[in-house]
């Protein structure tokens, strides 16, 4: 019996969370089940306070956000495998090693929730839940992949982001789930499920009120825009040998634009070459632009006093060009942490990669009138890093971006769903193109309003309106989210009930 008691426990604190965090990408794009975010909080915070021990809850989050992570971010091995060259065991091990190091955060939540007193723990899960995932955000370079809050970016509690932003939002998707736990832990008590079925529709009434109140303004006339889509393979896109066709592709494609299009925008180092080194095709854009009263945005590498920059570049005509260049960069990718140390062996596998620095200046370019707020690929996945164009007086948002590193995955509905997010929270309109997709204009409150299919060659053609204005995230930014979240921890310490 002893022995039988102990498997059990190993699958109740080890198996059965693994495989609830195995779903966990589910609730996410492209999948699109938000509700099974309430539903696997629920149970893993369930587990959580009733273990014995603050190792058994430390166990029970761990493997729930190793699952979560191996499934929702095993894009990455594609990378490895088709460009790194590295074979698939390999590739699905580096991306465990990912996946083990973010489990430590949800871990760390769950520990720490074990040591507040039996009441409390149910203010204390989601408060220390949401916050690891905003440090996570934040330690080292960061990396907020499967956040809370991204689940709700079309969903009702969605009305928070305006407000506290996605961990805030995130906070109210924690707190209704531990709810739902408290409830069925107290399952004959009808003054519990009273009180609980109270809070949650609180909860729900809150977010709907609060997404109907509209803190931006229209700022001058509606933008036409063009977003061009290149779907140029990576493998064609860094050889020396096919750069003229991927140029006069692009060019073909800008040519073709209608007269009335006030901003064209190009992918993530569409032109895969410095401009020194294309000074003829750069005068006949210069011109073009010029002709047709149309700005360019052209994602090209930059280099300035022997440093290199993925970078945005701003054609207006024969004015100075104008310049954005990445400022929060990709790990392994754009740049390598301690490179006399590991460089060697990254370079080993890519030769080339990490050679990037990180950009200086200001984050916003200006558009007819306007100023748009820039962001290159992943950035536009840090709410921070968005809130910087946003303070300099963006009335819109613009992201270049290339997914094709990550082949037929997840990886670009993900990016689009956090970039729908952050025009939510700023109410803001986005525009993003991106080389094999999802190139898409995204409205002030989320809703993607047109879009181009994937790995398709092409260009979308949109209307948006900048706004002006600021939303109380643009304004504060997380510190509501964390007061809320400190005033929460602390109740649950004294709370002796």
């Amino acid at each position: 019996m002893g022995q039988f008691f102990r498997k059990w426990k190993s699958i109740r604190f080890g198996w059965l969370p693994f495989i609830l965090g195995t779903a966990w990408p589910l609730a996410f794009a492209p999948f699109h089940y938000p509700f099974l975010a309430f539903v696997l909080l629920a149970a893993v915070f369930s587990l959580a306070y009733h273990a014995e021990t603050g190792g058994r809850a430390a166990v029970s989050g761990y493997f729930f956000g190793f699952g979560a992570f191996s499934s929702g971010i095993y894009w990455l091995s594609i990378t490895l495998h088709d460009f790194a060259q590295m074979d698939w065991a390999l590739s699905a091990v580096l991306v465990g090693m990912l996946a083990a190091y973010c489990a430590i955060f949800p871990a760390l939540a769950m520990w720490g929730a074990r040591y507040f007193g039996p009441s409390g723990r149910w203010l204390a899960l989601p408060a220390l839940w949401v916050l690891s995932e905003f440090i996570r955000s934040r330690f080292a370079t960061g990396f907020p992949w499967l956040a809370t809050g991204y689940t709700q970016t079309w969903s009702p509690l969605a009305g928070y982001a305006p407000w506290l932003g996605q961990y805030g939002t995130g906070l109210a998707v924690a707190a209704v789930a531990s709810c739902l736990a408290w409830m069925l832990h107290h399952r004959r008590e009808f003054r519990v499920w009273s009180l609980g079925t109270s809070f949650i529709l609180l909860v729900f009434a809150g977010a709907f009120f609060g997404g109907v109140e509209r803190f931006t303004h229209p700022s001058g006339v509606p933008l036409r825009v063009r977003l061009l889509q290149g779907d140029v393979p990576i493998s064609e896109k860094w050889d020396s040998r096919t750069t003229g066709r991927v140029l006069y592709q692009y060019a073909r494609l800008i040519a073709a634009t209608p007269k009335s299009v006030r901003l064209v925008i190009l992918p993530e180092t569409a032109f895969p070459v410095f401009p020194e080194q294309i000074p003829t095709l750069l005068a006949t854009l210069r011109k073009w632009s010029e002709n047709h009263h149309a700005i360019l945005v052209i994602g090209i590498p930059e280099k300035s006093r022997e440093r290199y920059y993925n970078a945005a570049m701003e054609i207006n005509g024969h004015a100075a060009l104008r310049w954005y260049q990445k400022q929060h960069l990709v790990p392994f990718g754009e740049y390598i942490p301690f490179p006399s140390i590991l460089g060697p062996i990254v370079h080993h596998f890519l030769p080339g990669l990490g050679s990037f620095s990180a950009g200086r200046g200001v984050s916003v370019l200006p558009v007819d009138g306007q100023l748009a707020g820039m962001t290159i690929c992943y950035e536009e996945s840090f709410s921070r890093d968005v809130l910087k164009g946003v303070r300099q007086g963006a009335t819109f948002l613009v992201n270049i971006s290339d997914y094709a590193w990550y082949g037929h995955s997840s990886a670009s509905a993900q990016t689009l769903q956090m970039a729908a997010m952050q025009s939510l929270q700023e109410q803001k309109p986005d525009v993003r193109a991106t080389n094999t997709g999802i190139t898409a204009v995204i409205a002030p409150n989320g809703r993607v309003l047109a879009r181009l299919p994937q790995f398709v060659s092409g260009a979308l053609n949109g209307v948006v309106q900048p706004m002006a204005g600021e939303t109380p995230f643009g304004r504060f930014g997380n510190w509501p989210y964390l007061g809320i979240t400190g005033v929460l921890l602390v109740v649950a310490f004294f709370w002796l009930a």
